[in-house]
């Protein structure tokens, strides 16, 4: 089976939790669509707003976001987001992430990372790693 999956159309939310699945997968939603993702070293998902340049898209109609905007990489037993764009993403934790900085782990259960936009518009990503 395909270590990355995209998930059905239509999925509202990942907030509700997930279908069942083992410790260690990555589900990520955007408006746009989402994928999960099976833990399993050299894992990596990219987001940005290039729609054919990433597995997740995210702002696609929205120039301050980056094209590729970051990556989520499995490493060391568990997730871990890097911002490779010029906007920092904003975690619901109100931790602020920036290119350059060492990546961040994300923690098993939901989460949504937000990505400031133009005219005050903010992209959500909810992501939910399977405890």
């Amino acid at each position: 089976m395909d270590a990355i999956r995209k998930l059905p159309q239509g999925q509202a939310n990942l907030a509700q939790g997930v279908p069942d699945a083992e410790p260690g997968t990555l589900f990520v939603l955007t408006v746009g669509g989402g994928v999960r993702v099976d833990a399993g070293p050299l894992r990596t998902i990219l987001f940005g707003r290039n729609r054919p340049e990433v597995h997740v898209c995210v702002g696609e109609d929205d120039a301050r976001v980056s094209r590729m905007h970051g990556a989520i990489s499995y490493r060391s037993g568990q997730w871990w987001v890097a911002v490779t764009g010029r906007l920092p993403l904003r975690s619901s934790h109100n931790q602020k992430l920036f290119a350059g900085e060492d990546p961040t782990p994300l923690a098993p259960g939901y989460t949504q990372l937000f990505v400031q936009g133009s005219d005050n518009r903010e992209h959500v990503m909810e992501l939910y790693v399977v405890a």
